[in-house]
């Protein structure tokens, strides 16, 4: 098995490309005005083509002794009744089977943590990424919706609420047959559950990041909104989320009354960049 610090790194040009236009369909009166679509020309930066896995952070736990208040989550095994109740569920220990999991219950600070060891362990500047180069390293140049193009990730519902994703999505998803998901979306909170890293192929970005729509939503260092310096953007929406929020022009924050070095949830992560 790879080194969770041997990142494997996608690289970035510089140059131009479509950004925004912002949506934002959460915490409304926190985001500021909205962006419109546009061309933005950002530096060059490398990226890191999957997220950051429980694997990789139980060796930065290990390693630096850090003081981590958050809980592991795992998956219910089918035979265990609890799960109809909830199938994502807290454990006490760290669940070897989620290894390759997307890490979650991360705060903003947890993730800067986690950055300064590894900039130490690989001698390069590592960070989180900005709002803008998130989402040029998500939909490339060419201003598309999804990293893969214009396909909505889970065609039957489309129906579904932005915000909150409601009762009625449970009591589909127990009747109907889920469809081919282009990302792990749209689930409710009961009986949804994130997937390894990369488990659906043609969830890649054009410069090969995986998992940059649904999954978890992911840390950057962007503010939510200028005037307020504690509440920073999440991009990508969540497992637990609802389909629209999949969208690589879709911007969110958490929370807009904990802060985000405080805050941390079963769909939130982080994946890392570094200077070139």
């Amino acid at each position: 098995m790879t080194s969770p610090f041997d990142v494997e790194w996608t690289h970035v040009p510089a140059g131009p490309f479509i950004y925004g236009p912002e949506e934002v369909y959460e915490r409304q009166s926190g985001a500021g005005p909205r962006r419109p679509r546009m061309t933005i020309d950002l530096p060059t930066f490398d990226i890191a083509r999957r997220p950051v896995t429980y694997a990789a952070w139980k060796v930065f736990l290990d390693e630096t002794g850090y003081a981590w208040p958050g809980n592991w989550w795992a998956i219910r095994k089918p035979d265990d009744l609890r799960g109809l109740w909830r199938r994502f569920a807290i454990v006490r220990e760290y669940p070897p089977e989620m290894a390759d999991y997307p890490m979650v219950e991360v705060s903003l600070a947890d993730a800067l943590a986690y950055c300064e060891w590894l900039s130490a362990r690989t001698g390069r500047r590592v960070t989180l990424p900005t709002e803008e180069q998130w989402e040029k390293a998500a939909r490339g140049t060419d201003g598309r919706t999804y990293p893969w193009g214009e396909e909505p990730p889970r065609p039957e519902l489309l129906w579904q609420r932005r915000f909150p994703v409601g009762p009625e999505t449970y009591l589909y998803s127990i009747v109907v047959r889920g469809r081919k998901e282009l990302a792990r979306c749209g689930w409710y909170w009961r009986n949804g559950t994130p997937l390894p890293v990369g488990a659906i192929p043609e969830n890649v970005s054009p410069y090969g990041c995986v998992d940059m729509a649904g999954n978890i939503w992911e840390w950057t260092v962007s503010l939510y909104h200028p005037d307020a310096p504690h509440f920073h953007v999440v991009k990508g929406g969540s497992w637990g989320y609802s389909v629209h929020h999949t969208k690589c022009c879709v911007r969110s924050a958490c929370s807009t009354w904990i802060k985000s070095v405080d805050y941390r949830a079963q769909g939130t992560g982080f994946r890392v960049i570094a200077d070139c």
